[in-house]
């Protein structure tokens, strides 16, 4: 995909401190193009001791920031920033201690709302009654094995006394399957409300999106988008496009960008891949050959379009391939479980599984089938093994093909010439088929057209990156302000290490081929 991640012009230091854990910033334009920053400062990532949110300001676009203010606020939680018409500045927060600026951002007043409950509120949302919306979150119920939580629900909440009160109005979204939260909402030029959610099964369901057409009051159900990945922050540009900013949670972490109309977005479930070194894979006449020796340098790894609800869903993937060599992690299929595959066998990852035998030097046909908790393998129209999953458990969600794991025992030489997947949703009414062929270039290829990384952080931990807001500068381009893990930096601790970082980008930098073309 096009990225600026290696682009260090583009990038700017916001906040780092060492001994400080740094991170979910927003960031707006006010007045005289000033840029305002709003983040927490804390000590770690879970459970900390201390949280709380700092302000900065800049004059000149993101270059450099004013010393940081701190209004008063013992116990922040994601501040997020607005622009009132009247010109001053508000800092909502999820701890429901707000922050009034008369002055451009230098200091602030703090508010105490009465009403608000749940976590994770989205920015302030205006309507043209006067009204204010947002939107929050929280886990509800018992635990169940699907998710691996307590199922959440995405609320909404309404003020008509620009704050002060709030009342909640409606369920934005609720589902057993589906971990709905983080809410991102905006009013979209013919009147609908759009909020985005991030989905946190952590099995490559992509973010969701509902409507309202009656200010919040009700929602449509939720339906699949284009992106994978948490805590959007979605807001309309000048040109009427939408823009988005977001952790990428597929195979290849980092803060990235996405910008187009709702009906692009609701498109359909993308493929989201992995493959960091621009050398691999290769196509040849035979096909999409992925080719590396052990290590996370060269990784190959595709997401496709997981099962919501097992207990009722039905699948088959289908795909023609040839392994030449292969290590215990280097090429795979995930359907139920990890299904290894070597030059001459196919071995389920499964207790006391047998391999089941493939023949070597030849491309081989293989098959999985899953229904009812079982998942059929047939080998050249043969079936050759059943395998028994749990139906009501995360693990049997994810469909996946390439390196298991990628990070040891993952040398591979392996050529893909297709693929086929086609998933039944009863439960949801849907119908999903996905078929690749190898001439079709990367199975990623529209991810790799359309999102802009802005920053990877492939090799951090997903807690410390991503969180982001952005905001359109008065030098024309765009400005989004995440944290940012750098994993592989030296001293880099994963859940304790954490900055706050900007990076400028333009529309122009989504068009292929950008700064350092594909990713």
């Amino acid at each position: 995909m096009p990225s600026l991640s290696d682009t260090p012009a583009r990038h700017v230091v916001i906040d780092r401190r060492e001994g400080h854990y740094i991170a979910f910033p927003d960031v707006i334009r006010a007045a005289g193009d000033r840029l305002v920053v709003a983040y927490n400062e804390m000590n770690e990532h879970v459970r900390p001791d201390r949280r709380v949110v700092v302000v900065r300001t800049s004059d000149d676009h993101g270059r450099t920031w004013s010393p940081p203010v701190y209004p008063d606020s013992p116990s922040s939680h994601c501040p997020r920033l607005l622009r009132l018409a009247d010109g001053r500045l508000l800092i909502s927060d999820s701890s429901r201690i707000f922050h009034t600026s008369s002055d451009n951002g230098d200091t602030w007043t703090p508010m105490r709302p009465s009403g608000l409950s749940h976590d994770m509120h989205d920015r302030v949302l205006i309507l043209d009654d006067g009204s204010w919306l947002t939107a929050g979150h929280r886990h509800v119920g018992e635990e169940h094995p699907a998710i691996r939580q307590p199922p959440t629900e995405q609320v909404v909440f309404r003020s008509t006394d620009r704050g002060a009160t709030w009342k909640r109005i409606s369920v934005l979204a609720a589902h057993r399957n589906l971990t709905l939260c983080e809410a991102s909402m905006v009013r979209l030029p013919d009147g609908r409300i759009m909020a985005l959610m991030r989905e946190n099964s952590f099995v490559f369901e992509p973010m969701y999106a509902c409507f309202s057409r009656d200010g919040g009051l009700t929602w449509s159900d939720p339906a699949p988008t284009s992106l994978i990945g948490h805590r959007p922050t979605m807001g309309l540009l000048a040109d009427g496009n939408l823009l988005v900013t977001y952790r990428n949670t597929g195979p290849d972490w980092g803060t990235c960008a996405w910008s187009g109309t709702a009906e692009e977005l609701l498109s359909g479930f993308r493929v989201h891949g992995r493959s960091a070194d621009p050398g691999n894979p290769t196509f040849t006449e035979d096909g999409m050959r992925v080719r590396n020796e052990a290590g996370n340098a060269s990784v190959v790894r595709y997401a496709l379009r997981p099962m919501t609800d097992p207990r009722t869903a039905t699948l088959c993937f289908e795909t023609t391939v040839r392994v030449d060599r292969a290590d215990a992690n280097g090429c795979a299929i995930r359907v139920g479980v990890w299904w290894r595959l070597y030059p001459d066998a196919v071995v389920p990852d499964v207790e006391d599984a047998k391999p089941i035998s493939l023949e070597p030097g030849r491309f081989n046909r293989i098959k999985l089938e899953y229904a009812d908790g079982e998942v059929a393998l047939s080998v050249n129209g043969a079936r050759r093994a059943l395998v028994r999953v749990e139906p009501d458990h995360a693990e049997t969600r994810p469909v996946m093909f390439g390196a298991p794991y990628p990070f040891e025992d993952n040398a591979v030489d392996c050529t893909w010439q297709r693929a086929d997947l086609a998933v039944n949703e009863p439960a949801y009414g849907r119908n999903y088929s996905w078929s690749w062929r190898a001439q079709d270039g990367p199975p990623d290829q529209w991810m790799r057209d359309t999102i802009l990384e802005l920053r990877n952080d492939r090799h951090a931990a997903a807690p410390d990156f991503g969180y982001s807001g952005w905001c359109e500068t008065g030098d024309g381009r765009l400005f989004c302000a995440y944290h940012h893990g750098n994993g592989t930096e030296r001293g880099y601790e994963p859940l304790k290490t954490a900055h706050v970082a900007g990076t400028w980008f333009t529309p122009d930098d989504f068009k292929q081929g950008g700064p350092h073309g594909t990713r």
